[in-house]
């Protein structure tokens, strides 16, 4: 629930109800940004190190982390009103709930990836628990898009605090749960041997099974990143569409992404991980594509689309984590083996490379293509390009790469699986 409104809600809020300088916004976005991307690893790394404190550490590290996490959120959404129009104040009061609020996202999800990578060895158990976790995480999401239209009889400004505040009863009924009765874990305390820090952050480099995956991984999140960052854009352009219409949207996607998760657990069983997450990345191209019949007004049949489009997310969320799980217990591991907490600091890294990628490939292309609002430019050409023909052929090229390249741990490529062929 934390991630959908620092992404979609900070940026309103700030500059469009607070009024602060979107030259001065820019900057602090990307330097937070920064900061929190060079942080994961380390992160990783302090988790690993919590396991030496029972097979519940990394839950310790996950208590420890919360209440930066609940603190940040807050923060950003009940600025103190007397700062309201000091665009100096209020810049430094978003800087620093926006660097709290991702140190305590990080500090949580990386962790709490991690020990749940470690609840099990079993093969098919681990998927179970990725994608049994990932389907909470899409209601998160759900209840992200809901809650901002719900409040606004509020007020605008009064809508945000109330979706800061309802954010701490929510985290302490869901958390407590995992924190007192969540499994422990099945691995030994992780030792890290290297002599400096650097080494032991990049060590997960060595097993190649896990580069191939990471680029997978990149290639295929960058789709999800050009699309969230034009699809308001899209669906006032294109469709027509309102805020509510968007919002309508997101909730059907992220929903069917969530009730999917059954379906890809039985097809990770049935063909494995890799094959599964293979024609995820296929409907979702396909359905995609059929968005190229939509025209104003087809709310419907967009409606209809996300439905498809959702259920691909449900792969892309569920099944990279239970194949990550694997590689890191995997022998191509070397001495980095078994070292979940600095796997999963990469991985989040990654996560937001991905992301990164996305934004470069979408909204400063737009202006070149003819879309550019400042300048009263609005070819929805652009839109469609962007929104509907770079995700596709990003989502070709990850497919390609999944069908020809070994990511797992016990499984050839998914080429040599359908061909019959095993590893020797």
């Amino acid at each position: 629930m934390a991630a959908l409104p620092v992404v979609l809600n900070v940026s309103h809020f700030y500059g469009g109800v607070l009024k602060l300088s979107l030259e001065i916004m820019g900057p602090i976005f990307i330097i937070t940004r920064i900061v929190d991307a060079i942080q994961d690893p380390l992160i990783g790394l302090f988790s690993d190190r919590f396991t030496r404190r029972g097979p519940r550490g990394r839950l310790l590290f996950v208590a420890l982390a919360l209440p930066f996490l609940v603190g940040g959120f807050y923060m950003l959404f009940d600025p103190p009103d007397a700062w309201f129009g000091n665009q100096t104040l209020i810049a430094a009061w978003l800087a620093a709930a926006l660097l709290l609020v991702h140190l305590g996202y990080s500090g949580v999800s990386i962790s709490y990836h991690a020990h749940g990578a470690e609840l099990t060895d079993d093969y098919n158990e681990r998927t179970r628990v990725t994608v049994g976790r990932e389907v909470f995480g899409l209601l998160g999401f759900a209840v992200a898009v809901v809650l901002p239209s719900a409040l606004k009889s509020f007020g605008e400004t009064q809508s945000y605090v109330l979706l800061g505040a309802v954010f701490i009863p929510l985290v302490i009924g869901f958390s407590l749960p995992c924190l007192l009765w969540a499994g422990p874990s099945v691995h030994p305390p992780v030792v890290h041997a290297e002599g400096t820090a650097l080494l032991a952050f990049f060590s997960p480099l060595k097993n190649p099974l896990f580069r191939r995956l990471l680029l997978v991984f990149v290639v295929n999140g960058a789709a999800l990143g050009v699309a969230v960052g034009v699809m308001l854009f899209y669906v006032d352009n294109v469709l027509k569409g309102t805020q509510t219409h968007a919002g309508i949207i997101l909730l059907i996607y992220f929903f069917s992404g969530a009730v999917s998760v059954p379906m890809w657990l039985w097809l990770s069983r049935k063909f494995g991980k890799a094959a599964a997450w293979l024609a995820g990345m296929i409907l979702t191209a396909v359905a995609m594509s059929l968005a190229l019949l939509v025209g104003p007004g087809d709310f419907a049949f967009f409606m209809v689309i996300s439905v498809f489009t959702g259920i691909g997310l449900g792969a892309d969320y569920g099944l990279p984590p239970s194949i990550l799980a694997d590689v890191i217990n995997a022998q191509e591991g070397g001495d980095s083996k078994g070292k979940t907490g600095t796997y999963f600091g990469l991985w989040a890294l990654a996560t937001k490379v991905a992301t990164a990628i996305g934004a470069g490939c979408s909204l400063p292309v737009l202006p070149l293509l003819g879309f550019e609002p400042a300048l009263g430019m609005y070819d929805t050409n652009a839109l469609i390009i962007v929104y509907i023909g770079v995700p596709v052929t990003i989502k070709i090229v990850a497919a390609l790469l999944i069908w020809f390249i070994r990511i797992e741990a016990v499984r050839g490529s998914v080429h040599d699986e359908m061909m019959g062929r095993r590893l020797g």
